[in-house]
């Protein structure tokens, strides 16, 4: 007999485990703001710009360490196998006394032979140690170009906005044609439900002789076509959406649900000002242009620097023991030395290589400034363009609505016409197809519209 706890402690693990199966074949569902916003959070770019601002921290630190106090050690062992031996002059330790006479000998009458002698001085080992200390206490470059390590931090985190738009733009492309084929697939079942109404009703007539085969034979022809376009429209589907978790950097093998609406995207769509100025200052690519163009400034004003004097402190200790034997005899114990001193670089005359260099600099900015017109123009082209293709996009979804209205109407007219025996098959399929090429390019429409609304508001600076 199974007892209460032992039921309990079964119904609880089965109810793990419903939750475990649950939590894994759970799909996750995105609203178009989630999707874009999991697809920044997840980005391989998104996550180098965050890799290259450490980068651009630690060169701010590398620059800075320039100007920190260098300590250097150094400890030497040398060992002569044969000391080095002096030419030495007798004559300079004294008078020279003839050892038969004993009297003084003119050095001008000793021979070279007798009047020098090699002598060798020191002792077999040397072991030293030596700490040094430099620190730059003045340099014009230096502080430019910390400054310039500075701007380049500037620049990365410039580069997060125009990462953040391509992300965006890519989600919301691929977001939207999934929709719209969702949208399409939906229509198309609709279709599917209302072709087999009248295909039902046709079979009856013609079983009753009031409807020829051939019209019956039509519409099963029709509705054929229809699943191969169903079959069509479940492989782009899939394909789409792939192409949408690619862009979100999410699982592909993961089922996701879109839970946004086409038409709310479309009326968000239909909500702009085509009057408002356009400010390029605002667009990101502007301002990572900024920030370069203030980097070769710092560049040729770190050049121009270099024609100032530096200024250098440094201090020395050292530490010496000199001994035939370490540590052991005839050694004169550790020799201490020390100095401190400043030293002043002037530059005087390079060969002119350092002018040569900044005025390679000057063209470098020039060259900058003339791309900064060139991209003005370039972003005022953009926005133009962006404005004419959304006119554009809205005399295109206007006329596709209307198109639609009037197929269906048509295709509605003919099929009660077709219903009381006064139309014919053919007109009927045909008003059906016309119907679907409408739905087909309102879809279309839409997509343009959303797609030419988004290229305007990057177009005009917005988010």
């Amino acid at each position: 007999m199974i007892t209460t706890n032992r039921m309990s402690r079964i119904f609880a693990l089965i109810f793990a485990l419903f939750l475990f199966v649950n939590t894994m074949f759970a799909q996750e569902a995105f609203t178009l703001t989630q999707a874009i916003d999991y697809g920044i959070k997840n980005s391989t770019a998104m996550r180098n710009i965050a890799l290259d601002q450490e980068d651009a921290d630690f060169q701010i630190k590398e620059t800075l360490a320039i100007g920190y106090p260098q300590l250097n050690g150094q400890v030497g062992l040398q060992r002569f196998l044969q000391i080095p031996a002096n030419i030495v002059d007798v004559t300079a330790f004294g008078p020279v006394i003839d050892p038969v006479t004993g009297m003084v000998i003119n050095p001008d009458d000793i021979p070279d032979d007798q009047r020098y002698e090699k002598l060798a001085f020191g002792l077999k080992n040397s072991l030293s140690g030596q700490l040094d200390l430099n620190m730059l206490l003045f340099d014009r470059s230096y502080l430019i170009g910390l400054k310039a390590a500075k701007q380049l931090k500037t620049l990365v985190n410039s580069r997060i906005a125009v990462t953040e738009v391509e992300i965006t733009n890519n989600i919301r492309q691929a977001y939207l044609a999934t929709l719209i084929i969702d949208e399409t697939k939906q229509t198309l079942l609709n279709n599917i439900t209302n072709i087999d109404k009248t295909l039902a009703e046709t079979r009856a007539l013609n079983q009753a002789g009031f409807v020829e085969a051939l019209d019956l034979e039509r519409l099963e022809l029709s509705r054929s076509n229809l699943d191969v376009e169903l079959d069509k429209l479940e492989d782009q589907r899939g394909l789409l959406y792939n192409v949408l978790k690619y862009q979100m950097s999410y699982p592909v093998e993961k089922d996701i649900t879109l839970t946004d609406n086409v038409n709310t995207l479309l009326l968000d769509a239909l909500e702009v000002d085509i009057s408002e100025t356009v400010d390029v200052g605002q667009r990101p690519e502007f301002q990572i242009f900024q920030e370069r163009y203030k980097i070769n400034e710092y560049n040729l004003k770190r050049l121009e620097a270099s024609y100032y004097p530096n200024v250098v402190g440094f201090a020395s200790y050292g530490l010496t023991y000199n001994a035939d034997r370490l540590f052991r005899s005839n050694g004169v114990g550790w020799i201490p030395s020390s100095l401190i001193g400043v030293q002043i670089n002037v530059p005087i005359f390079d060969g002119f290589a350092t002018k040569n260099t900044i005025e390679r600099a000057k063209i470098s900015v020039l060259k900058i400034k003339n791309e900064e017109v060139e991209l003005k123009r370039a972003l005022n082209l953009q926005a133009h363009n962006a404005k004419i293709e959304y006119k554009r996009a809205l005399q295109s979804i206007s006329t596709a609505k209307r198109n639609l209205e009037l197929a269906q109407k048509i295709y509605n007219t003919t099929l009660i016409k077709y219903r009381e025996g006064i139309g014919s098959s053919l007109e009927t399929i045909q008003a059906e197809r016309d119907v679907y090429t409408a739905q087909a390019n309102y879809n279309n429409a839409i997509y343009n519209v959303v797609v030419a609304k988004s290229g305007l508001d990057n177009a005009v600076g917005k988010r």
